[in-house]
């Protein structure tokens, strides 16, 4: 059945109050630097001023500015978008660029719909004011790339992956998600609302019994290592539900391009008093590879002792690199990782897992280096610590 005018409105009026959540994301990211709602200008010359519009106008710190288009429908408009955006790009020299958004939940018949426009426009089939039709995410993406664009490419990798973290945790506590999710409203939008449900599904959570949803990356909110180290949950998630219990949620996440990801990263001398603090040859031999920085350079007998002594341990070291546990911390409760998230750069999509699932996922892969589910290498200065690379596995 099709939707009616005022259904219309109420579902953009819901769009634009998405994305406002997500202009305000980008800003406390420091992503922009500016954000203007209801952007007018006028011919010089002429009376109406506020003849060309675009909903909202957003700042970079080089001066640059970018308008953004809203709609949840193909069929609106899309002709007064693209004579608004070449006129105000013709009074405004600061703007570079403008873009028509549209929300990332769509159906897959609207989706294609948005898609195949854009790929016309791309493709030069049709000209266009407009750069592109994008959904909210690749927006974010966009306006990440070229916010970062300065930096050297391993500033901008640690950047993107921390920032990962807030964007998920702003994306759980979104109201405007919630609310949606609660009330099963068609005409209302949500903030990659495919990610939260998602992410819900996994928790099991019951939308009739959940009063609030709170979530953070804030590592002073969630703890550190004794040590002063980051645990293992990345994004801490507070649940309320309607009769005022309280449940606590703990991700671990991770944002690659590839179909491997580093997992983790300890000294040797961590890695042998997880395992089993006792057995002096394991930490001899891991204190070789550390050294060494790969296998190739060990010794092949050091090589042979490592593999046979790890072998009995792969079910605690696959737990402790992805949960964090064997490793003394404040509150295992809300520091150990229950649940793990990977983001593809690629295509963006994105699999969680709970971490009970994963891990025994690894410890049926045992292919990789000394016969467990890992690559081993270091990061940074050889010598200093071991870096473990897991598989990103898909939904079965």
């Amino acid at each position: 059945m099709p939707e009616t005018n005022i259904e219309k409105s109420r579902r953009g009026n819901s769009f634009q109050r998405v994305l406002k959540y997500l202009m305000d994301l980008c800003k406390e990211l420091g992503y922009i630097s500016s954000f203007e709602q209801n952007y007018k200008i006028g011919m010089p010359g002429y009376d109406d001023q506020n003849q060309f519009k675009a909903p909202y106008k957003i700042g970079f710190e080089d001066g640059t500015e970018w308008l953004l288009f809203t709609t949840t429908s193909l069929r609106d408009r899309i002709k007064e978008q693209y004579w608004d955006s070449f006129n105000i790009k013709q009074l405004n020299s600061k703007i570079t660029n403008s873009y028509l958004v549209f929300p990332d939940n769509l159906d897959y018949t609207d989706r294609k719909s948005f898609e195949s426009k854009n790929n016309k426009i791309q493709s030069h089939g049709e000209y266009s004011s407009l750069n592109a039709l994008v959904s909210q995410e690749k927006l974010f993406n966009l306006i990440e790339a070229y916010a970062l664009k300065s930096l050297p490419e391993s500033s901008q990798r640690a950047k993107k992956g921390l920032n990962f973290e807030k964007w998920v945790a702003s994306t759980l506590s979104n109201q405007c998600n919630l609310e949606k999710w609660k009330t099963n409203d068609p005409s209302l939008e949500g903030l990659h609302y495919n990610l939260f449900t998602s992410v819900l599904n996994v928790f099991e959570l019951d939308p009739l019994k959940v009063k609030n949803i709170y979530s953070t990356s804030d590592k002073d909110i969630i703890g550190r290592l004794p040590n002063g180290g980051d645990v293992k949950t990345d994004i801490l998630t507070k649940v309320t539900f309607d009769d005022d219990t309280v449940k606590y949620y703990t991700i671990s996440s991770k944002k690659s391009s590839r179909s491997s990801v580093s997992i983790h990263q300890r000294h040797s001398e961590t890695f042998a008093d997880v395992l089993d603090k006792n057995n002096a040859e394991l930490r001899r031999v891991l204190s070789e590879f550390q050294r060494c920085g790969n296998k190739k350079d060990m010794d092949p007998h050091d090589t042979t002792i490592l593999e046979e002594k790890i072998h009995k341990y792969i079910h605690a070291l696959c737990e402790w690199a992805v949960t964090g546990i064997g490793e003394k911390v404040d509150n295992p409760a809300t520091q150990y990782a229950k649940y793990i998230l990977f983001y593809n750069i690629k295509d963006s999509s994105f699999t969680i897992h709970t971490s009970d699932y994963y891990c025994k996922k690894l410890e049926l892969d045992c292919s990789r280096a000394f016969g467990t589910p890992f690559s081993w290498s270091y990061q940074g200065e050889r010598g200093t610590n071991i870096q473990l690379t897991a598989p990103i596995y898909q939904e079965d």
